[in-house]
């Protein structure tokens, strides 16, 4: 099953935002989010700026089999000791950086998404130069 990734437009003050689903499509109501969880994602991205893999740390209301199960159900991602990592098939990263980041929890306390905000690195060490 692969999760189904969505990408906002570039915006050159936040840069991209993303939203990776791990509900099943056939299962997605569109109303199911009860709760949202602040974390920070470490994402690495292609050179189109797909991301290729993410890794975040759960919070403690998260660290359970139950909040995994969507998660679970593919190969392609994995938790271990409370950091779960993800790694979308077909794509290589070329940038890893930190970005902040919200899990999104169904009713029953599923982890069913995680929205990536403000993808663009900052840096305060380039000045560009000026004629």
């Amino acid at each position: 099953m692969a999760f189904q990734v969505d990408r906002s437009p570039f915006d050159p003050e936040s840069g991209f935002e993303y939203y990776i689903c791990f509900k099943p499509p056939v299962e997605v109501d569109g109303d199911e989010v009860q709760s949202r969880i602040s974390i920070e994602a470490a994402i690495s991205l292609s050179e189109t700026g797909d991301v290729a893999d993410l890794s975040f740390l759960l919070p403690k209301a998260c660290r359970n089999d139950y909040a995994l199960s969507y998660l679970k159900r593919d190969p392609n991602a994995a938790c271990v000791e409370n950091r779960v990592f993800i790694a979308l098939p077909g794509l290589n990263g070329d940038a890893v950086f930190n970005a902040p980041a919200t899990l999104e929890l169904d009713q029953s306390g599923r982890i069913v998404a995680i929205e990536i905000n403000g993808c663009i690195p900052k840096t305060s060490t380039f000045n560009p130069a000026h004629a």
